[in-house]
């Protein structure tokens, strides 16, 4: 005989850490160190996530020992009490976990202590030149969007541990007017759509919120306040020519090695001196700060010369590209959005 999530015992227990900061007490259906699916009670309280019956789509152990302490790496899915228990394998030691997780333990005293939550986007790395939500209240964040070729619509889903303590699942999306969202909408600087957003409850969708989603620079023109200010961390810098010009953003700050730092794209569209080229700029002299605001020369070298099989090609000095300013760590230029 079939049995039904509602049908379930839970009788083992552990911790969750939710991504604003509460531990909770929970129940388990099984030990999550199983290879099978393993059913979690959340009460109420958990931050972000909302009382009720979850499974665990993926899982990964990540602590364990010979006395039976664990530390799983999980992600949740909200099941109905009427679903059928499902028996499929969830444990995956290949699964690449990010910033967004959430974490369970045998004992609360096994999390990390956690900083407040972060406020604004940015407060975390992420590239600001992707696709953003302004969600129903006022709150903008980064989000990945994905073309449901099934409805025609998207599935959205916040890219940050920030967003994600604001809205925690993947949600099916349509237009809130035309409902069917053409290939490429969101392709190019100025796009945007107005989306009417819908949640699994575990049995059944249903209306969410509704979001703008679209550029930072198109959000910011429909916005009717102003949006936070994006802090680019430690990770992102802009480089300024000296002789004039936009500055460019590029990554690759946050644990340089050697005596270079390797410059790593961010913007969608490079300029022409950066286009098909490796490039690096020398660290700093042992009288700068390495984030404070110095003058470098940028140095690039061939993505075909990289891969050359004639070892004094490949072995070529990079060539000078020019004289740029370096931007203190922090810096973002006036109306940054709207460049690259």
């Amino acid at each position: 005989m079939t049995q039904t999530v509602g049908e379930l015992d839970f009788p083992f227990h552990g911790f969750l850490e939710s991504r604003r900061g509460p531990i909770v007490e929970i129940a388990l259906s099984n030990p999550p160190m199983q290879l099978a699916r393993t059913y979690v009670l959340v009460p109420e309280g958990a931050g972000e996530i909302p009382p009720g019956t979850y499974s665990t789509m993926i899982k990964q152990v990540v602590d364990l020992d010979e006395l039976g302490s664990w530390m799983v790496e999980i992600d949740l899915e909200p099941e109905a009490r009427g679903n059928e228990v499902r028996t499929d394998t969830t444990l995956d030691d290949e699964w690449e976990s990010d910033e967004r997780d959430l974490l369970i333990a045998s004992h609360a005293e096994f999390f990390q202590p956690q900083s407040q939550p972060a406020e604004r986007e940015g407060e975390q790395p992420v590239n600001p030149y992707g696709l953003w939500a302004l969600d129903a209240q006022g709150k903008a964040f980064r989000v990945e969007a994905e073309r449901d070729e099934e409805s025609g619509g998207l599935v959205v889903e916040p890219a940050t541990r920030f967003g994600k303590a604001l809205h925690p699942w993947a949600y099916g999306a349509v237009r809130a007017d035309t409902l069917e969202i053409e290939p490429g909408a969101l392709e190019g600087p100025d796009a945007l759509l107005d989306l009417q957003l819908y949640v699994a409850d575990g049995d059944d969708d249903r209306e969410y919120e509704r979001w703008l989603v679209g550029t930072r620079r198109a959000i910011e023109a429909e916005a009717t306040h102003p949006l936070p200010d994006f802090d680019p961390g430690q990770w992102m810098r802009w480089l300024t020519p000296v002789g004039g010009g936009d500055p460019v953003a590029f990554g690759g700050f946050l644990f340089p090695e050697g005596r270079t730092v390797e410059l790593q794209p961010v913007m969608p569209n490079e300029p022409e001196w950066a286009a098909g080229r490796v490039l690096t700029i020398p660290r700093e002299r042992p009288d700068q700060e390495f984030e404070g605001r110095r003058e470098v020369t940028v140095y690039g070298k061939s993505f075909k010369e990289l891969r050359s099989s004639v070892a004094k090609v490949k072995k070529k000095p990079a060539t000078p590209i020019g004289r740029f300013v370096l931007e203190a760590e922090g810096f973002m230029p006036e109306g940054w959005s709207a460049l690259g």
